[in-house]
């Protein structure tokens, strides 16, 4: 059931590549993945990553979803937080979609595979004529606890979080003391974010609420610009 080709496979598409080679080793991984008892095609929630330029941004504004196709999600949202260096820098807007597809678009749950123990032993005897198998599967496995799915669209209202950065810590601690802070004054700024659960520097906003907020300023931007009035 766990075949060499299989194998080649999954590890095919753990190495990435462009649009191109995505798009072939998905088809690859499809056919193999069909192969295989439901038990690993099960849906359950999961999170998307997504790194947007400004063209993007405004095509999701004003048509509300963006194109998607055969494409990496993840189990964790700890993973998809971090996953590549976490919130991207500018001039990129980060951005995670979440949804619970139909057992039709999961392609592979990689996370109950590897919890398989005959897949891991598949694995063992076949990974030593596995091309690339160093860079693929023998170097991710399932720590991303990756589930591939193929979709059609990623609506706008399934954007659970936007990606940002915070002001500097020193500039941040002057407007809370109401002065140039000191040494020490920094000090308990820092103890007080902690114990609050904050961080200086780049974050995910999750908060439901501000996440619609965003979601309705960036439709109504869009709207503006597609209007030729580019003020807000």
């Amino acid at each position: 059931m766990f075949s060499k080709e299989l194998i080649q496979a999954i590890s095919n598409w753990q190495r990435g590549g462009d649009a191109k080679l995505k798009q072939k080793r998905g088809a690859t991984l499809k056919v193999e993945a069909e192969k295989l008892p439901n038990e690993f095609r099960q849906p359950a929630k999961c999170f998307r990553k997504i790194a947007l330029d400004g063209r993007s941004l405004m095509h999701m504004g004003n048509h509300f979803e963006l194109s998607e196709t055969v494409s990496s999600w993840t189990k964790s949202v700890d993973v998809v937080k971090a996953f590549k260096r976490g919130v991207p820098a500018t001039p990129w807007q980060g951005v995670i979609f979440s949804t619970t597809p139909e057992a039709e678009s999961v392609i592979l749950d990689l996370t109950s595979l590897f919890a398989n123990s005959d897949f891991c032993t598949a694995v063992e005897k076949h990974k030593s004529t596995i091309d690339g198998f160093d860079n693929g599967m023998g170097r991710y496995g399932n720590s991303q606890q990756e589930v591939v799915l193929e979709l059609a669209t990623l609506p706008l209202d399934s954007l659970v979080a936007w990606g940002g950065y915070t002001s500097p810590e020193h500039h941040l601690a002057e407007m809370y003391f109401g002065q140039e802070p000191s040494e020490a004054q920094l000090e308990e700024f820092r103890e007080l974010m902690k114990k609050a659960g904050h961080q200086v520097g780049a974050y995910w906003m999750f908060t439901p609420d501000a996440v619609m907020r965003i979601s309705e300023k960036l439709k109504h931007h869009a709207a503006r610009l597609s209007d030729g009035n580019p003020k807000p």
